[in-house]
C-alpha cells in the first residue's frame, strides 16, 4: 500500500508575500515616479515662466532702443500705463499652457502714495545720479547739497547729516573722513568684517547697504522685495515707504547728440569759422548761426535783464538798431575779408541772451554815424522757448560726447526736481529752509508747475527734449533756467524694467529686474537680477 507524502503549506504563503511586497514596492517606485514627473512639470513651468520674463526684457530693450518703435508703438512715453503690450512668449492649446511676459512698474502718486502700472518702465534719468554729482564736484559738497534737499522732501528720518556725510565719503576720491562721515579707517575696523572705503562711482544701488548707517529701511522702506506692497503689511493697510531707492541711481548715460542722433554743432568752434556759419546754417538756422558768429567776433554789449539797460546805463533803445540781414551782411564782409577773429567762447548757449551785437563801422564812414547794433534773436520772449529749444538740440559748446548724466525734467519727481535748487546753488550759497535758492531762483512753484504741466507735452518737440519747455509751458524764468540748464535735460537712456513672467491661467511666475542703456540702438543690459525668490506675498497679480 502507497502512503501519500504531504507537502507543507507555508510555500504559498511566502509566495503571497512576496507579491505583496512586489506590489508595495510597484505602487511605491509608482508614486515615486509620479512624484518625479509632478516635480519636473512644475520646474519645466518655472523655468518657463522665469525665461518668459527674461523675454520681457529683451522685448522692452528693443522697443526702447529703436527710436520707430520708440515714437511711434510707445507713443514717446514708456512710462505711461499700458505702453507695452502684454507679450505670449510661448503658444498653448489652452491659457494654462500659453506662457506670457508682461512689463510693470511701481511710481508714486503723491508723497507715500504708490500705484502699480502695468505695460510701463522707471526712468533712470528721472532720479538724482550719485556718481553724476561726484563726478560733477569730487569734493562731495554738491552731492551733501542734494541728499540735504532731498532728506528735506521726503522727511525720511534715517537719512541724517551722518548718513549723508558717510555717503559722501564712500564715493569721494579722498580718505579724509567728513564730519559725521566716516572712511577707511572705519571699515577697517568692522568686527563683522573688514574692507576699505569705495573712494570711487558706485557699481549698485546695493552698494550703498556697506556704507556707515545706510540700512535696508533707509534704502528701501517696508518694500524691500520692490513689488508695490508692504513686506508686513500685505492687504496693503497702514504706513507704506519705498526709501531712497525711488530717488537715487547709479546708472546713467547721455550723448551728445541731437534728437535724430547726429553728433551736436560746438558752438565753440575756433579755428573754421565759415565752415562754423555754414554748419550752423544748416542745424539751427540762419538767424540764429548769423548772432552766433557775430557774438564770436564783434562787440558785444550786454542788457540788464532786470532794468532794459544797456552798458554804461544807457537805453536799450538809444543806439541804432539794424536788421539780422544788416548782420548776415556785416559777418560774411568779416569772413571774405579774413578778419574774423574769434574773440569770445560760450559757457553757456544762453550766455548769447540779453546781448547786442554792435556792428563794426565802415573804414569811410563819417565820425558821426551812428551806432548800428543788433538785438539777439533770443531777446524776445515770446520766441524763446522755441528758438532754444532748437539751439539747445542742435548746438553745444563743448567737444565731449559722452556727457556727465543729467534730470529729466520731464519724468523726475517734485522731491528730485527740488534737488536742483541744491545742485545749481551748493557752491555758491546755501538753500532756504523753504527749498528755495538765492543763487538759482528757482522756486517750490516753478517745480510744482513742472510736475503739474508736463503730462501734455509732445515727446519729439526739441523743447520737450531739452526741456526748455519749462520757459513757456511751465512758466520758468529765463534767469532760473539758465543756471539749472547744463543739469537738466528732456530725454531718457537708461530704463529700469520690472518683468514678470507667467501663464494665461495659474501656475507659477517669475520676476526679474534690469537696468538697460538703449545705447544709440544697440542695447546694453547694465544691471540684471532674478526677484522670483523674494516676491512674497506677492505683489504683482498680471491679467490671467
Amino acid at each position: 500500500m502507497t502512503t501519500r507524502n504531504e507537502r507543507p503549506g507555508y510555500v504559498i504563503i511566502a509566495v503571497l508575500i512576496v507579491i505583496v511586497v512586489l506590489t508595495l514596492a510597484s505602487y511605491q517606485f509608482t508614486e515615486l515616479m509620479s512624484a518625479n514627473h509632478r516635480n519636473s512639470v512644475r520646474h519645466a513651468d518655472a523655468t518657463q515662466a522665469r525665461l518668459a520674463a527674461v523675454s520681457g526684457v529683451h522685448y522692452a530693450a528693443a522697443l526702447l532702443a529703436d527710436p520707430g518703435s520708440y515714437y511711434g508703438d510707445l507713443d514717446g512715453n514708456p512710462f505711461a500705463e499700458g505702453a507695452f503690450d502684454e507679450q505670449i512668449v510661448r503658444r498653448g492649446s489652452h491659457p494654462r499652457a500659453e506662457a506670457r511676459c508682461q512689463l510693470v512698474s511701481v511710481v508714486a502718486t503723491s508723497p507715500g502714495t504708490y500705484e502699480t502700472r502695468y505695460g510701463a518702465v522707471i526712468d533712470e534719468a528721472g532720479k538724482l545720479n550719485i556718481n553724476a554729482l561726484i563726478q560733477l564736484d569730487p569734493s562731495g559738497e554738491m552731492l551733501f547739497s542734494a541728499l540735504t534737499m532731498l532728506q528735506q522732501q521726503t522727511q525720511n528720518p534715517y537719512l541724517t547729516s551722518e548718513v549723508i556725510d558717510a555717503i559722501v565719503d564712500w564715493v569721494d576720491a579722498d580718505d579724509d573722513p567728513r564730519t559725521g562721515g566716516a572712511e577707511s579707517s572705519y571699515y577697517l575696523s568692522n568686527p563683522a568684517g573688514a574692507y576699505r572705503a569705495k573712494n570711487g562711482p558706485l557699481n549698485s544701488l546695493d552698494e550703498l547697504l556697506l556704507v556707515k548707517g545706510v540700512t535696508p529701511q533707509l534704502l528701501y522702506g517696508n518694500d524691500r522685495n520692490r513689488n508695490g506692497q508692504a513686506d508686513d503689511d500685505p492687504n496693503g493697510s497702514g504706513t507704506f515707504d519705498r526709501g531712497l531707492a525711488d530717488y537715487l541711481t547709479v546708472y546713467g548715460r547721455e550723448l551728445n547728440l541731437d534728437a535724430v542722433g547726429v553728433l551736436r554743432e560746438n558752438a565753440n568752434e575756433s579755428e573754421d569759422l565759415s565752415g562754423l556759419y555754414q554748419r550752423l546754417n544748416t542745424r539751427v538756422g540762419s538767424e540764429l548761426a548769423t548772432y552766433i558768429l557775430a557774438y564770436k567776433i564783434f562787440n558785444v554789449t550786454t542788457i540788464n535783464s532786470a532794468t532794459g539797460l544797456i552798458a554804461g546805463g544807457t537805453s536799450q533803445a538809444a543806439p541804432q538798431l539794424g536788421s539780422t540781414g544788416d548782420l548776415a551782411t556785416a559777418v560774411q564782409a568779416a569772413l571774405d575779408a579774413g578778419t574774423a577773429v574769434n574773440r569770445r567762447r560760450l559757457k553757456s548757449l544762453l550766455d548769447i541772451r540779453n546781448t547786442m551785437v554792435t556792428l563794426p563801422k565802415a573804414k569811410d564812414a563819417p565820425a558821426n554815424a551812428p551806432t548800428v547794433t543788433v538785438s539777439s534773436p533770443l531777446n524776445d520772449p515770446t520766441r524763446l522757448p522755441l528758438l532754444l529749444g532748437t539751439l539747445l538740440d542742435m548746438a553745444t559748446t563743448t567737444t565731449v560726447v559722452e556727457m556727465t548724466p543729467r534730470i529729466n525734467v520731464n519724468t523726475a519727481s517734485k522731491e528730485v526736481l527740488m534737488t536742483l535748487t541744491a545742485i545749481a546753488g551748493s557752491s555758491s550759497s546755501s538753500t532756504t529752509s523753504s527749498g528755495t535758492s538765492a543763487s538759482t531762483g528757482l522756486t517750490e512753484a516753478d517745480v510744482d508747475n513742472i510736475v503739474a504741466k508736463r503730462s501734455g507735452l509732445n515727446p519729439a518737440d526739441p523743447a520737450t527734449l531739452t526741456g526748455a519747455w519749462v520757459l513757456s509751458t511751465g512758466g520758468m524764468s529765463p534767469d532760473a533756467f539758465k543756471k539749472i540748464e547744463k543739469y537738466i535735460t528732456g530725454r531718457s537712456m537708461v530704463f529700469r524694467v520690472h518683468s514678470i513672467g507667467y501663464f494665461g491661467e495659474g501656475g507659477p511666475m517669475a520676476r526679474v529686474e534690469a537696468v538697460i542703456d538703449t545705447n544709440q540702438g544697440a542695447p546694453r543690459i547694465l544691471y540684471f537680477r532674478d526677484l522670483t525668490d523674494l516676491d512674497i506675498p506677492r505683489g504683482f497679480e498680471p491679467p490671467r
